[in-house]
């Protein structure tokens, strides 16, 4: 056994990384289909970090050899299980194509134990590396063609895929994928006699994205990963680069220096690298991270305008203005609760409907992207209840604005202009401003709703003060047409007699009464009849009962020198038919010859 080589690290780490994330994704995932090949795909992917590790711990190149082709007999079916793997992610497996992909493997098994496989070794100062044969340069182009063939999966699906999340998720695996293979692909120099370290042992990289891939799909993009380094890099570079070449400089001193005069220098140097840092990194995440520079400065400006503004109204313009300005959002939209009528409606009057199920979902979180529950296949039913909100207001991201566990209002954002999911650091932006208008809204809301409730009952007074009207007009209509009938009742024609003056007046209370007078004389009689009434109650049921009793008088000539008889056919021809109501009446018979008056009075007061 020879001495342990620093270079035994990386296929080391490479291991342990490996096995670590198949753990993780085993735990994670609860045991799902996707989530088990991606076992596989980690174990099968770090193989090759056993040849490196132990080329660095055995001397004897026959049993590196052996140990070789028992490694490559597992690494043939990378292929497979890659194209198996990316087929199910997809949901689109071809049982065909894995069928062939598995003889090619089981071919190739039988040749990796034969020098048409392995036939020695190159020796480079960092280990050594198996010559490659015919069977493994076959195995080689089997490895390509399966690679193009997952290329090809990766264009077709990222052209058809509409959904944002999925698309994302796609991108990482795929690409991590890529990666993977192509650092690989950095074992063929030194197999073919060219001093270059393969970079296979770097594959641990790719398989974390990838990990990170299937069991969360909320990731930033490749181009942010390449940002972020960058970031780091530069600003590593502008504190790195100035000490070099000051050590440069007075490294010549240091030696003339005492140990206490080193020391005082060294703290020294310390706290003017630390001060440097505080200066520069705030002038180095400006350039880099300039979105969410300016996104931290709208935030401040924010919170500082939130004092000033005046209304409801002006509150909501410039939340809404400002998250599609910074944000690059289609459009966005904010309901508030109107605690009068239960409804959520926008400025502009639009109303949402948001149903008590919604509303407790809602409750239980801070932040919704439909995206994301459509695509996540652990989200629980409840929040796809979701959706029909998502489609009715038409938006991508909802988010829930809740005070004292009551929510006041829903905030709804489209998707970006360029289609883009949002960034972690957009979506906390949003969380900040949406904590702090909220306790503006609320105290907003709350003088609005008492605004709004004032003004709702003004509306309703006018309403029921115009019904009334309405109906009273109505009524003096009624009342009119009914004084008119009631009139032509009345006596029109009053006799003009030498020996009896005969005059009434009828003035009721409200237009129409129950009061009531009758004439029964004709030209030549020698008798003349009065009849008069008075029907409890005033208005105009009590001149319907008025006029019945008209009704009733139309024989009363007949009886007209016996007036207690009349009354008794009246009442019997009204019996049952005036309800809680009463009649007084009086009746008399003039004798025009003899002046004898003949009378009779039914509760009427006398007369």
């Amino acid at each position: 056994m020879k001495g342990i080589s620093p270079y035994i690290i990386p296929p080391l780490l490479c291991l342990i990384t490996g096995y670590s994330l198949g753990i993780v994704s085993l735990i994670w995932g609860k045991f799902k289909k996707e989530n088990m090949l991606l076992v596989l795909i980690c174990f099968w992917w770090t193989l090759l970090s056993y040849p490196f590790i132990y080329h660095n711990i055995e001397t004897d190149p026959d049993k590196i050899m052996r140990f070789e082709r028992i490694i490559h007999s597992l690494f043939v079916f990378m292929p497979v299980v890659s194209v198996l793997f990316f087929q199910v992610i997809i949901n689109k497996v071809n049982k065909s194509i894995i069928t062939a992909c598995f003889a090619v493997s089981f071919t190739l098994l039988f040749f990796v134990h034969t020098p048409h496989y392995f036939y020695g070794f190159h020796t480079y100062k960092w280990g050594m590396i198996a010559k490659g044969g015919l069977a493994f340069n076959a195995f080689s182009l089997y490895a390509l063609l399966s690679t193009l063939y997952i290329l090809r999966l990766f264009i077709t699906e990222i052209f058809s895929e509409t959904n944002h999340v999925i698309k994302l998720k796609y991108y990482y695996l795929f690409t991590s994928y890529f990666i993977c293979a192509l650092l690989t692909f950095t074992n063929a120099p030194a197999m073919f006699g060219y001093d270059f370290y393969p970079l296979s042992n770097l594959i641990f990289i790719p398989l974390g994205i990838m990990t990170y891939g299937v069991l969360r799909y909320r990731l930033v993009r490749i181009s942010s990963v390449l940002h972020v380094t960058f970031f780091w890099l530069a600003l590593s570079s502008m504190i790195s680069i100035p000490n070099f070449f000051i050590f440069i400089l007075l490294k010549n001193y240091f030696n003339s220096l005492s140990s206490f005069t080193l020391a005082v220098f060294f703290l020294l140097w310390f706290f003017i690298n630390y001060y440097y840092f505080i200066k520069i990194q705030p002038l180095i995440n400006q350039l880099f991270n300039k979105h969410n520079f300016n996104l931290a400065k709208m935030e401040k400006s924010f919170i500082r305008d939130l004092a000033m503004l005046k209304n409801l109204d002006e509150l909501v313009h410039q939340m809404i203005t400002m998250l599609r300005k910074s944000l690059s959002i289609k459009y966005a939209s904010l309901y508030i609760r109107r605690s009068y009528s239960g409804n959520y409606t926008d400025a502009w009057g639009k109303l949402i409907d948001i149903d008590i199920k919604s509303e407790q979902i809602l409750l239980m979180g801070t932040f919704f992207e439909k995206s994301l529950i459509e695509s996540d296949e652990r989200t629980d039913c409840s929040s796809l209840t979701l959706i029909p909100l998502f489609l009715t207001s038409r938006s991508e991201y909802i988010i829930p604005l809740i005070h004292q566990n009551e929510l006041i209002a829903v905030l709804t954002l489209s998707e970006k202009t360029d289609h883009i999911r949002l960034k972690e650091s957009e979506v906390r932006f949003i969380r900040n401003i949406s904590s702090y208008a909220t306790i503006a809204l609320a105290n907003s809301v709350m003088y609005q709703n008492l605004s709004d409730i004032k003004d709702n009952l003004e509306k309703i007074v006018e309403e029921r003060t115009a019904l009334i009207e309405m109906q009273k007009a109505d009524m003096e209509s009624d009342i009119q047409l009914a004084r008119k009938i009631q009139l032509a009742l009345l006596p029109s024609n009053i006799p003009h007699l030498k020996k009896l003056d005969v005059a009434f007046k009828y003035e009721p209370i409200m237009g129409v009464g129950g009061d009531f007078i009758d004439i029964h004389y004709r030209e030549g009689m020698n008798e003349f009849g009065i009849f008069i009434c008075d029907v409890s109650g005033h208005g105009s049921s009590s001149a319907m009962i008025a006029s019945m009793v008209k009704m009733s008088l139309h024989s009363w000539g007949k009886f007209i020198l016996h007036p207690a008889r009349a009354f008794v056919e009246i009442r019997n021809l009204l019996k049952g038919k005036i309800g809680d109501n009463f009649i007084t009446a009086f009746m008399c018979c003039i004798d025009l010859k003899s002046g004898v008056i003949t009378s009779a009075c039914a509760g009427h007061p006398p007369m």
